[in-house]
């Protein structure tokens, strides 16, 4: 979970919501309770799963997250929401094709530069050659 800079908890979930995709969540202390508020359900194909990953915040605000074997290939995507008029907009930054992209970001959190650049690691995909067959992973870079 993180942090804003009014003490708001932002977190996800790996399945559930209306696309059972996962969700994205806020809590906001009251008291000495927290309330609780749904941003977005992240639509799903059936049996994947989604964010896993701690969310980033960039200084406007929008959130940025990896889904970990949904995105329009099954092999994970990272995404980002935007505060659109009292609610969240969706927007696919990239789908994994278990190529050279990559494939299934899970293993870590999003790190995002001074520039807003995002960086993180996909488990599967990456170098086919002899050393590694299968599961080399990659590093990859996202300029939204």
């Amino acid at each position: 979970m993180i942090f804003d800079s009014v003490g708001n908890l932002y977190g996800v979930t790996r399945d559930g919501g209306f696309g059972d995709g996962g969700t994205v969540f806020r809590l906001t202390p009251s008291g000495r309770q927290w309330d609780f508020a749904l941003l977005y359900g992240l639509s799903g194909i059936a049996g994947a799963l989604g964010p896993e990953a701690d969310l980033v915040m960039d200084s406007a605000g929008n959130l940025y997250g990896t889904t970990t074997d949904d995105g329009a290939y099954g092999y994970g995507s990272v995404f980002k929401l935007t505060p659109s008029n009292g609610g969240w907009s969706y927007t696919s930054l990239h789908d994994f094709t278990y190529g050279s992209d990559g494939a299934y970001p899970y293993f870590g959190s999003l790190v995002m530069d001074a520039s807003g650049n995002l960086y993180g690691t996909a488990y599967a995909g990456g170098n086919s050659g002899s050393e590694c067959t299968e599961r080399c992973g990659v590093v990859f870079e996202i300029t939204p």
